[in-house]
């Protein structure tokens, strides 16, 4: 069943409430490292993308780039903000879909980590949620993408903490993650 929220236009969207991705993962790390590595530029380019800018506060900026040799526009999350914050305990920030699903990358979605400690000074837990899929084949690939990118994002945020930081020129590929899956070519955009 879904839920509708409204289109720039004012038109009613369909949001497939369905499709939601949930991912959960336990590592090595104090609270207070895990809260760093996704809330500071240093935290993200050690594990999720080679290149960010991030600004930690409600409203601030939370661009991921991956695609560095793109066009500017492309080259990953540019224009994505942090949504909600609450330090140590929840991060929730704008997604966008990759310049490969172009009518899906015109609305962003919503990301929600949550954080835990499990054992005092060094054992926490990341439960991520990603929300705001909507109906459609281009919406079904990039639920079935973000699914694979997700799994490849926490097993390099575990990497992180139990070997080092991403090797960016030979990144890290975690054991059991698959190809990236395939996207199915079109020959038009949808208005």
């Amino acid at each position: 069943m879904g839920s509708c929220r409204q289109n720039l236009d004012g038109s009613d969207i369909l949001i497939d409430s369905s499709k939601v991705i949930r991912k959960q993962t336990v590592t090595t790390a104090t609270l207070e490292d895990a809260w760093k590595a996704w809330t500071t530029v240093e935290g993200v380019t050690s594990f999720f993308v080679p290149k960010a800018n991030t600004e930690p506060v409600v409203g601030g900026r939370y661009e991921l780039f991956l695609s560095l040799k793109a066009p500017k526009g492309f080259q990953g999350t540019e224009g994505c903000k942090i949504l909600a914050l609450e330090p140590q305990k929840h991060l929730a920030f704008e997604f966008i879909a990759p310049p490969q699903f172009p009518n899906v990358r015109r609305l962003g979605t919503r990301v929600d980590v949550t954080f835990g400690e499990v054992a005092k000074g060094g054992v926490v837990k990341l439960d991520l949620v990603h929300s705001g899929f909507l109906e459609g084949e281009e919406w079904d690939e990039f639920f079935e993408f973000s699914n694979w990118n997700w799994a490849l994002v926490l097993g390099r945020f575990q990497y992180r903490f139990s070997v080092g930081p991403i090797d960016w020129k030979n990144p890290f590929i975690p054991h059991g993650i698959s190809a990236r899956p395939e996207r199915k070519l079109r020959d038009h955009i949808s208005s």
